[in-house]
């Protein structure tokens, strides 16, 4: 069957990464640019059954809508697929609005997490067949497969789908581990501009590899935990190095950012992989995230002699009232983290802390804390978001049983945009607790004094802060 897979274009003057936070997506700024592997892995598994695939990143090469509906014509797919985000789910819906009209006879489905939790919403839209919940790969090749057959592609699990006038949920399918993502076929990257793909901490053209999936930690405002579960479930060192063998060998990359939420949970299985590729010696360059009581100095050390350029960890509240009861002690304590970022930096690996603000009882002094925290880390970039309750998630229950029926504008849900989750703070006191963070963080005469001794990479450090600021600013 000829099949048609979609990420699409963004909001105007936006740029939208759907693969972010657990696949729920988050407005980035400019530089940065992650392939859609989620598509890629159902391009990989539509392709080894034998169909027809075509896959535009629209994100990725500036196709605009109309130019969409030009692509989707000229390829004449009997199903369309389209990748979904909370922030964009409503222009998402019109393309797909758009793509029927123009293809009464094609099937339409969405993918994305923010589908697959509200999957009733998705359906609102009447050009919309079905609604991919939890992993798509299997899913969908189970349905087209029905199609093939001439039997009720609407039947397989994994689906919420319409049937006349109702919207029937179709029961969940088991999520894969083990063997079963090993078996999964590498994501589709010959269909994909991969020299777009970038990120700002990265020289050249990078991909993205998903290694593992689900987290333990069980974050209450994760979206990667109800996205993924909280089983963590890891492919074996070796099928993740077939991969990066591939990526460099027949793609010509050499940069890679792991899309794991946990990277280093199974540190034997991190260990075998940094032998494999220290014994290879690809010229790999790679950054993943990971949570800081998963990482010691020994590790550190042999992910560094292997090609680890840099760690991303979830650091979220300085305060410990709220680090308990929102982030289940992610990290063992301030000083237990101090010591792991600077062993980061002692093996040359780069760091990244992830920190929020906008908790539902957090007070300006508590923020105070979380500034005071990541000043006292001192990790190479940071990120500060204002806390957003993605769908199925513990926050977002709770947040919804203090709003009523009231639903939230989750075109809102830019990840630096307060959405009414705070109840002792305004939105206007969070955005500017975000902008005074990035503000302390930055400009402090050290930090200063440290980029200009680094002046290859003070441009990219620059724009990399006001386009933070820009987001931000945005969202007062």
């Amino acid at each position: 069957m000829r099949v048609l897979l979609i990420n699409p274009p963004p909001p105007p003057r936006q740029r939208v990464s759907r693969g972010l936070m657990g696949g729920f997506g988050m407005v980035v700024g400019e530089g940065l640019c992650y392939p859609p592997l989620d598509l890629m892995y159902v391009a990989a598994s539509l392709g080894q059954a034998g169909h027809k695939v075509t896959l535009i990143d629209a994100e990725a090469d500036g196709t605009s809508p109309d130019e969409v509906l030009e692509r989707v014509a000229a390829f004449a797919p009997e199903v369309v697929g389209l990748a979904t985000s909370s922030a964009t789910i409503r222009l998402d819906l019109e393309l797909g609005d758009r793509i029927k009209r123009a293809r009464p006879e094609t099937l339409v489905f969405v993918t994305g997490s923010q589908g697959s939790k509200i999957p009733d919403m998705a359906m609102g839209s009447s050009a919309i067949d079905a609604v991919v919940r939890g992993e798509p790969e299997l899913t969908v090749a189970a349905m087209l497969e029905q199609l093939v057959l001439g039997q009720d592609p609407l039947a397989v699990d994994g689906l919420s789908v319409r049937r006349g006038d109702e919207v029937l949920h179709n029961p969940n399918r088991p999520l894969l581990k083990g063997d079963a993502l090993d078996a999964l076929p590498f994501p589709s990257r010959d269909l994909l501009p991969n020299e777009r793909y970038c990120i700002p901490t990265m020289e050249g053209p990078i991909q993205a590899v998903q290694s593992s999936r689900g987290c333990p930690i069980n974050c209450t405002y994760c979206g990667y935990v109800v996205a993924q579960g909280v089983l963590w479930r890891g492919r074996s060192a070796a099928n993740v190095f077939a991969e990066l063998r591939e990526i460099v060998e027949q793609h010509g990359v050499t940069n890679v950012v792991f899309r794991d939420p946990l990277f280093a949970h199974d540190q034997q299985r991190v260990l075998e992989l940094c032998d494999l590729l220290s014994a290879a010696d690809l010229g790999l360059k790679w950054q993943c995230e990971t949570a800081i009581k998963t990482l010691n100095d020994d590790m550190l050390r042999r992910m560094a002699a292997a090609g680890c350029m840099s760690v991303s960890f979830g650091v979220e509240s300085g305060n410990a009232e709220l680090q308990k009861k929102y982030s289940r002690g992610k990290i063992k304590d301030h000083d237990h983290a101090k010591v792991v970022v600077d062993a980061c930096r002692r093996h040359g690996i780069g760091t990244r802390g992830f920190f929020m603000i906008g908790f539902p009882e957090e007070t300006p002094e508590m923020a105070a804390e979380t500034i005071a925290l990541a000043v006292y880390l001192d990790p190479d970039t940071v990120q500060f978001t204002a806390v957003t309750p993605y769908p199925d998630t513990q926050l977002y229950k709770q947040s919804m049983a203090s709003r009523g029926d009231e639903e939230f504008d989750f075109s809102q849900f830019t990840g630096t945009t307060p959405v009414g989750v705070a109840q002792v703070m305004s939105g206007a006191q969070v955005s500017r607790l975000l902008r005074r963070a990035y503000r302390r963080f930055y400009l402090r005469p050290s930090r200063v004094w440290r980029e200009l001794k680094r002046p290859q990479l003070l441009l990219q450090r620059l724009r990399r802060y006001m386009g933070l600021m820009h987001t931000v600013d945005e969202a007062v």
